[in-house]
């Protein structure tokens, strides 16, 4: 699958006010678990420096069969302050899945610079995705995702968050401007 993504990370949510106030609106909760996640690159780093990003993904949650998310996104900047990514990816299920990709593409001689984990909770209310992620050692955020950046800031009035600060990021880079003494690879609970 191809598609844009168009998101904002609000930075040091109430994670249970949020939750409240999506269900109050209706919103679909779409998952609730953790996920492990592994960056790729070649030995020379030629992804990252183009900003682009080669990440597998293992989402499980309590009694679920693992998925598996296998993606390329190409770096497309910044836009009313919202971060715009063209996303190819492709999603599949097994246990067995995210280690198979994961020693496909070190075979293939990438390497895996990055490995991370966090929770995260999935909601889905009209145009927009919710997601709200928890990591060891850092606050909770949200990433609002929408078609496009107007769409994105009508999702963080929706919730009333103008007040909370907000961030274009990848996390990468906030770990790097507020938690300096962190590193993204090896965060996991």
């Amino acid at each position: 699958m191809h598609m844009r993504e168009v998101e904002l990370k609000i930075l040091g949510i109430d994670k249970n006010k949020i939750v409240k106030k999506l269900h109050a609106l209706g919103a679909e909760k779409l998952f609730d678990g953790r996920l492990g996640i592994a960056y790729f690159d070649f030995p020379d780093g030629r992804i990252r420096k183009k900003g682009d990003l080669l990440r597998v993904r293992e989402f499980m949650a309590k009694g679920k069969t693992p998925k598996t998310e296998f993606v390329y996104k190409c770096r497309k900047g910044v836009k009313g302050g919202c971060k715009i990514f063209d996303e190819t990816e492709i999603e599949l299920e097994g246990g067995d899945v995210f280690k198979c990709l994961c020693a496909m593409l070190k075979k293939m001689g990438l390497k895996m610079p990055i490995y991370y984990e966090k929770k995260r909770t999935l909601f889905s209310y009209k145009k927009w995705k919710f997601e709200i992620d928890e990591h060891p050692k850092i606050p909770v955020f949200m990433e609002i995702e929408g078609g496009n950046p107007n769409e994105v800031k009508d999702a963080v009035k929706l919730l009333g968050l103008e007040d909370y600060e907000s961030t274009c990021e990848t996390i990468s880079e906030l770990l790097a401007r507020q938690y300096p003494k962190l590193k993204l690879n090896g965060l996991v609970f």
